[in-house]
């Protein structure tokens, strides 16, 4: 029991130590949030991550800089096998790496499988199920995720030639601060 609670302790003290660093390089993770093996993310900063999000990660996770991943978010690199010789299916994994492109945008609860790659300034809805491919710019939505529309290439293209990146400006203090300045209407 005792070398149990030890052995929380450190992997506490350790993941403590893993989330400062990551913080001093820009990246921001927001607690509670649970991760299997942080040897296994690679995050270009800036990068943000909502609180209450797990990533399960027996293949190694990219994301892109200037990304933004809601709340609660689930992501997975590996599954069950279920072609395997036990019922409803077998002890051994299906591993696969998840990519997630720069400057790319996640809502809430959104489910992300193995294997999948989210290009460059994509967005996905809330509650989306992420189970193939997102090609660059594409807005997706829905379970599975389908394509809804897509960003203006030559817009998001002057923006990103000009850094006009969310976590850049606002690590900068470049951005509204003031709530009521922040709600506008469409």
């Amino acid at each position: 029991m005792l070398k149990g609670i030890y052995s929380n302790i450190v992997s506490y003290q350790s993941k403590k130590k893993i989330m400062k660093s990551l913080k001093r390089r820009g990246v921001e993770i927001n607690l509670p949030f649970y991760i299997h093996d942080y040897n296994r993310l690679i995050i270009s900063p800036p990068c943000y991550i909502g609180p209450d999000s797990w990533f399960v990660l027996r293949a190694n996770l990219y994301i892109g800089s200037g990304t933004i991943i809601g709340p609660r978010c689930r992501i997975h690199t590996s599954n069950h096998n279920w072609r395997g010789n036990m019922l409803p299916y077998d002890d051994k994994y299906i591993v696969k790496e998840v990519r997630i492109g720069n400057n790319v945008w996640i809502g809430a609860d959104v489910s992300i499988m193995p294997g999948v790659t989210i290009g460059d300034g994509a967005i996905v809805a809330a509650c989306a199920c992420v189970a193939k491919d997102v090609p660059p710019l594409a807005l997706v939505g829905g379970n599975p995720a389908k394509v809804i529309s897509y960003r203006d290439e030559q817009l998001y293209n002057k923006l990103v030639d000009s850094s006009q990146v969310y976590l850049l400006l606002k690590h900068k203090g470049e951005t509204v601060t003031d709530e009521s300045l922040r709600c506008v209407s469409e």
